[in-house]
C-alpha cells in the first residue's frame, strides 16, 4: 500500500468520534440508500459495500434491502471492528478489511455501493472500472464522492490571502460525466450539501474527527498563516459546502 493511502487508513483508524462528527456522511448515506431502494434489484441480491466506515450506509441499505449476502469492506481495520460490533446480529452480513481500489473478490455482485469513500481513491477511473468488473449482468455500481466545489468557502478564504489549501483536489463535474466503462451505462447527478460550523477551527476539528484530515499534495500552512486563513474564512460565516456527486453505473444485462 502506498504511503499516502497508509496515512489515510491510519487517520480513519484514529477517528474515535466518527459517528458523532459524521453528520454529512450520515445524511448522504441515507439519501444514497433511498436511491438504492428504488433500483430494480433481484430478490436476495448479493451486495458489496466499499468504504463502509462504522456502518452509516450499511445500516441504511439493510433498512431497505434484504440481501442474500452483503459484504461491507473498508481500508481501516478499526472501522471494520466498530461496524462488525454494531451489526454482529446480522447473519447476512460479512465484514472485510480491503482496499476498495484493488478488490480481492470474485465477480457476481448485483449491487456495489459506496458513500463518500471514493474521493480517497488515487485512481478513481481505474478503481471504478475494476469494481464495475465485479458486477453481475444487470448489476449496479452506485457511488457518492466529492466533486470540485467542495469546501469552496475554505478555498476562497485561502485565495483571498494568497495561500493554497492543503485539502485534496476533487474532479470536476465534467470530468466525472466523461467517465465510461466497457459494457456499462453511466449517469451522474450533483447535489450541494451545506454544513454549518461555529467557526473555522470547528470546521477543522470536524475533519479530524471523521479521519478526513490527511492533506493533499500541498504542504499544510504554518500556524500563523492558518490563523490568517481562518479569520478570512469567518468573515463569510462558517458554512462549508460539500459538492456531492452520485455516479450510477449499470452493467449491461
Amino acid at each position: 500500500m502506498r504511503p499516502w493511502k497508509q496515512a489515510v487508513a491510519r487517520a480513519f483508524d484514529g477517528a474515535d468520534n466518527y459517528d458523532a462528527a459524521g453528520i454529512i456522511q450520515a445524511a448522504v448515506a441515507g439519501r444514497l440508500a433511498q436511491r438504492i431502494a428504488a433500483l430494480p434489484l433481484p430478490p436476495a441480491p448479493r451486495i458489496l459495500e466499499i468504504g463502509c466506515g462504522t456502518g452509516f450506509l450499511t445500516r441504511a441499505v439493510l433498512d431497505h434491502v434484504t440481501p442474500g449476502l452483503m459484504v461491507a469492506s473498508d481500508l481501516a481495520p478499526a472501522m471494520i471492528r466498530r461496524g462488525r460490533e454494531r451489526l454482529k446480529h446480522r447473519s447476512d452480513l460479512a465484514f472485510l478489511v480491503m482496499d476498495g481500489e484493488r478488490p480481492c473478490l470474485a465477480p457476481g455482485f448485483d449491487l456495489i455501493c459506496s458513500s463518500l469513500a471514493a474521493q480517497w481513491f488515487e485512481d478513481l477511473e481505474g478503481a471504478l472500472g475494476r469494481l464495475a468488473g465485479l458486477l453481475a449482468p444487470g448489476g449496479f455500481l452506485v457511488v457518492t464522492t466529492l466533486a470540485s466545489g467542495t469546501f469552496r468557502e475554505w478555498h476562497e478564504a485561502h485565495d483571498a490571502v494568497g495561500h493554497h489549501p492543503a485539502t485534496p483536489s476533487y474532479p470536476t463535474a465534467e470530468a466525472l460525466a466523461r467517465l465510461r466503462f466497457a459494457g456499462c451505462t453511466s449517469s451522474l447527478s450533483l447535489e450541494p450539501v451545506v454544513e454549518e460550523h461555529a467557526d473555522g477551527r470547528a470546521f477543522l476539528r470536524s475533519l479530524r474527527a471523521i479521519g478526513a484530515g490527511t492533506p493533499g499534495a500541498v504542504r499544510p500552512l504554518s500556524p500563523g498563516a492558518l490563523r490568517t486563513v481562518i479569520r478570512q474564512f469567518e468573515t463569510g460565516g462558517a458554512a462549508i459546502t460539500y459538492e456531492v456527486a452520485t455516479l450510477e453505473i449499470r452493467r449491461d444485462p
